[in-house]
């Protein structure tokens, strides 16, 4: 028995001393870890660092925070201390265990040498009730980055600058231009066709009716006129209107005076100027000015007045009609007497 206590006493104990001591401190770490990762923190790292002057590098921010807080930002500005933030991407939020937890990567960049401090990034979390003005601030820890030159050898002679090259043009770089070239072409071409079939598109044929004689065709509507008192069913101003039309459209296929679009001093002259209508230019004058009076004077013209204007027109129109068929009878037998003779 003495020999077994013998066998454990001191350095025995002290072994045991050394075993119960480490379990208790690890039982003390254990019950910490629980409570240390439900506290909020933020950490930071980089992906390199030290760059090439103007190349790129990433920084990992990663917040975690319990469920009774809610992240309201953190505060890093697009520029500071020689580095620049080219690209932030889209951050991930993710819940766990009671836990959110925050990832973005930044993209930044520095186009000065030498070596440049990322500070410490504030995050700031409130409480997650509205009416809890509870705030806690957090900071990452600092980093550096060693942005560096491309090396140069002093040694060498300065090169001198080179001229601009001329590339030469191959069918690749000209077809562009040549097909916008044709196409344009063809439009122009296209849109010729379009105006000039459009121009001479055929209108549909119109059959033309054989045209009356002048004389029967003026003579029948002033006798019709005459006949149906048309001064008495008619406003005066239609009636006259349509009568110097007759007389008119009479005289310009009859002696080939554009009676229709002269004024009645003009038609006169013409008249005048004609051996077989001369005798009937008071009988045309008398008629056209009473015409004159009651369409552009509002001249209230007689029944009586109207019924002798169209007597008058019909009296022109068979007197020069049968003047000219006098004329041409005449004509014709001078010619067939010189026939004869020969």
């Amino acid at each position: 028995m003495f020999g077994f206590y013998k066998d454990f006493s001191p350095g025995v104990f002290k072994q045991r001393k050394a075993f119960w001591s480490f379990c208790l401190a690890f039982v003390g770490m254990m019950g910490y870890m629980p409570g240390y990762a439900q506290q909020p923190h933020a950490e930071v790292h980089i992906d390199s660092t030290q760059i090439l002057i103007g190349s790129q590098f990433h920084l990992y921010l990663d917040i975690t925070w319990p469920s009774s807080y809610r992240l309201q930002g953190y505060a890093l500005p697009d520029s500071f201390n020689h580095i620049e933030v080219v690209d932030r991407s889209q951050a991930d939020t993710l819940s766990t265990g009671g836990l959110w937890h925050f990832h973005q990567v930044l993209t930044l960049t520095s186009f000065d040498s030498g070596r440049w401090q990322i500070p410490a990034i504030p995050v700031v979390l409130a409480a997650a009730q509205p009416q809890d003005t509870t705030h806690v601030v957090l900071q990452t820890d600092s980093l550096w980055i060693a942005v560096q030159t491309v090396p140069v050898d002093t040694t060498l002679p300065f090169k001198p600058i080179k001229s601009i090259r001329q590339v030469k043009l191959t069918w690749l770089d000209i077809l562009p231009y040549v097909l916008i070239g044709i196409g344009l072409v063809l439009l122009v071409l296209a849109i010729i066709y379009v105006v000039r079939r459009r121009k001479h598109k055929l209108k549909p044929m119109q059959i033309e009716q054989p045209q009356q004689p002048p004389y029967e065709e003026a003579i029948i509507v002033l006798k019709q006129l005459q006949a149906e008192q048309a001064w008495l069913k008619m406003d005066m101003k239609a009636y006259f209107t349509q009568l110097t039309d007759v007389l008119r459209r009479y005289l310009e296929r009859a002696f080939q005076i554009p009676a229709m679009e002269m004024t009645s001093g003009e038609l006169l002259e013409h008249i005048e100027k004609q051996s077989l209508l001369r005798m009937h230019r008071a009988a045309c004058e008398e008629i056209l000015s009473e015409a004159d009076r009651v369409k552009f004077a509002k001249w209230s013209s007689s029944p009586l007045v109207a019924a002798h204007c169209v007597a008058l027109a019909i009296e022109v129109v068979e007197a020069t009609h049968q003047a000219q068929e006098a004329e041409r009878q005449a004509a014709e037998q001078a010619v067939a007497l010189k026939t004869v003779s020969k």
